[in-house]
């Protein structure tokens, strides 16, 4: 007759206490390195998109600049600068620009540059007491409020005006060594010489501080993004509709 063991079986005691010990400290450790790369990998995509965003800002303003300084001086009666650059209101961080857009279409101010988009005026505004740097855009002859903010994730922003095209390299967030065609040193033009320009270059930065510690998971060392944008005022040496 065999007998009928009952209970536990001496192989089937279960885990001890060291043991429930040991997988509850992996557990913690691996739970522990997945929430850090999963913390590393939000970071790294919330900083690409403020990256992303900030130089979209950028490009948009460079974009709407490039576009109506372009256009300055189109259409504008004697006595007003030939090239539209209003020398009084315009320096490295600024520029008043005039064109006279509805000359030649029945405008209401077909002689003069009194009409809506005609005289604007980009300024680089740093805001230190406030930490912002921003681009804006002021419509002088807007009938209600002018003031457009294009970019307001701009870290530098700096206007290079020139009697000629310019070639160029770039470091430190703005343009270096110009010169002509033939490799020949171009400078600059001071404010009393802006009638002259012919050629603007304009030129942004976007930079983003790091993220994190160096060495550690999810590290994102600062960076800097330069953008330009070349100008060429044709309508500076037209002298005559």
């Amino acid at each position: 007759m065999k007998r009928i063991r009952s209970g536990p079986r001496g192989g089937e005691a279960g885990f001890s206490l060291i043991e429930l010990m040991i997988a509850l400290s992996v557990t913690v450790v691996v739970s522990g390195l997945a929430v850090s790369l999963l913390t590393a990998s939000f970071n790294i995509r919330a900083r690409e998109d403020r990256k992303s965003d900030a130089i979209a800002d950028v490009r948009r303003t460079l974009s709407a600049m490039t576009r109506e300084i372009g256009n300055a001086g189109y259409g504008l009666p004697t006595g007003l600068p030939a090239n539209g650059i209003v020398a009084a209101d315009s320096s490295n961080t600024s520029i008043r620009i005039l064109s006279n857009s509805d000359r030649f279409n029945g405008g209401a101010t077909p002689d003069t540059p009194t009409s809506q988009d005609e005289d604007i005026i980009y300024r680089y505004v740093n805001d230190v007491a406030n930490g912002q740097r921003y681009v804006v855009r002021f419509d002088v002859n807007s009938a209600i409020n002018g003031t457009t903010v294009l970019a307001n994730r701009i870290d530098s922003f700096i206007m290079h005006y020139y009697p000629q095209k310019v070639r160029y390299t770039v470091a430190n967030c703005d343009i270096q060594n110009p010169v002509d065609d033939a490799g020949n040193a171009v400078a600059e033009l001071v404010p009393a010489q802006y009638a002259q320009t012919t050629y603007i270059v304009l030129s942004a930065c976007v930079q983003l501080t790091a993220i994190g510690q160096a060495g550690q998971v999810g590290y994102q060392p600062p960076t800097v993004q330069q953008l330009t944008s070349d100008v060429q005022l044709r309508n500076a040496a037209i002298t005559s509709f």
